[in-house]
């Protein structure tokens, strides 16, 4: 249950889902809530895997959303598992206010147990969305009934719990974004070289991670110079977790292939170790990074003259363009306008009969196309074709 701010300027009642108070938001003219559209363009944790009594850094961009650009401050509007602020919409408290990290990056730093004022054992999830100070410009609400679900979670450990011996999140990783590694010290493998057992790495009072990417071509090896870096948190239950970002722990060249993580584990001396299965060495396969699309632009006819209708479209926009404008100069006449479509396919239709049709010896027009987060993706002169009068 999440009613609507009674000091946001909308009637007074309460709605069952924070999904119809959005779209009320998002469909009556309000005198504060003037804005809001725009699914959050990235949300990521640090670390990736955290508990409720963990410290934890939730990171945001905002680009395409009413936000986007934003200088005066951005605040965290929460209403699962509970509401901090409740009753401030119009005017956020200080400790909702995100830091601003760079660009469209913004960060949230809490303790999540602490800063809902909840039980840490009945936390799971975490729903809400950004906003303005007033609350005239919001976001998308990252919640599970968003497509796809873009809530923000509290990692299931049942797999780790079980008889799993390593796991990490999130599947889809990257080089450039945190990275958590989980291993169950209980369910490895050790004295690989004589009588292998199970579970010896448990009894260590220490666990680090020797590691390195495809297939070992780049080292961070646990040794006395690494100790700090390689060494793991324990979290209870036999199980460590270690928290990275691969550029920076490995020192990766830029656009490095990665293709595997290798991983053996061992106490600070190396008395006790931990493999996988046969005692292998672990090896996390990289996920496969999706072909990245060129836009493309595209101008209808090949020979335009000014008795045309010019059809210009522009099909894989980039993540974040949500709108595109054009504005055409002949001579002294300006025109302009916006596309049409998605972000998949954008299409302007325009009309050059009428605007140019008294214009004497045109020869060239200009064409400039911009984004909505005014980027310019082409500034360009079109030669006219000649028509007999």
């Amino acid at each position: 249950m999440h009613p609507i701010p009674t000091n946001s300027g909308l009637k007074t009642k309460n709605y069952p889902t924070m999904k119809k108070i959005i779209l009320i938001i998002n469909m009556i003219v309000l005198p504060l809530v003037a804005s809001s559209q725009g699914r959050i363009a990235e949300i990521w944790t640090q670390p990736a895997i955290f508990t409720a009594t963990d410290s934890v850094s939730w990171f945001f961009d905002v680009t395409g959303t009413a936000l986007d650009g934003e200088t005066e401050g951005i605040y965290m509007w929460t209403w699962f598992p509970s509401e901090p602020d409740a009753g401030n919409f119009n005017n956020s408290s200080d400790f909702a206010a995100l830091h601003h990290v760079e660009g469209n990056i913004w960060r949230f730093d809490l303790v999540p147990a602490d800063y809902y004022g909840v039980d840490a054992g009945t936390i799971t999830a975490f729903y809400g969305l950004l906003k303005n100070d007033n609350g005239s410009k919001v976001t998308d609400a990252f919640a599970p009934d968003q497509v796809p679900p873009n809530d923000i979670k509290i990692y299931d450990l049942s797999t780790i719990r079980g008889t799993a011996r390593i796991d990490y999140f999130p599947k889809q990783f990257t080089v450039d974004r945190p990275l958590s590694i989980l291993v169950n010290a209980a369910n490895t493998w050790s004295d690989c070289a004589t009588s292998p057992v199970q579970g010896e790495l448990a009894q260590a009072d220490n666990v680090h991670m020797h590691s390195g990417v495809n297939n070992w071509a780049i080292q961070v090896q646990n040794n006395a110079e690494n100790l700090e870096k390689t060494e793991m948190v324990h979290i209870g239950d036999s199980i460590y977790r270690i928290d990275l970002i691969l550029n920076d722990y490995f020192d990766l060249p830029d656009n490095y292939p990665l293709e595997h993580i290798n991983i053996v584990f061992g106490d600070d001396g190396w008395a006790h170790e931990g493999k996988d299965e046969d005692c292998a060495d672990f090896a996390i396969a990289a996920p496969e990074i999706p072909e990245v699309v060129t836009p493309e632009l595209l101008f209808f006819l090949q020979k335009i003259s000014k008795k045309d209708l010019l059809i210009i479209k522009r099909t894989n926009n980039e993540a974040g363009v949500t709108a595109l404008h054009y504005v055409i100069t002949a001579g002294t006449t300006e025109l302009s306008g916006d596309f049409e479509g998605t972000a998949a396919e954008m299409t302007a239709y325009i009309d050059l009969v009428t605007p140019l049709k008294d214009i004497q010896n045109l020869e060239t027009i200009n064409i400039v196309i911009t984004d909505n987060n005014d980027r310019t993706i082409t500034d360009i002169d079109i030669s006219l074709s000649q028509l007999p009068n």
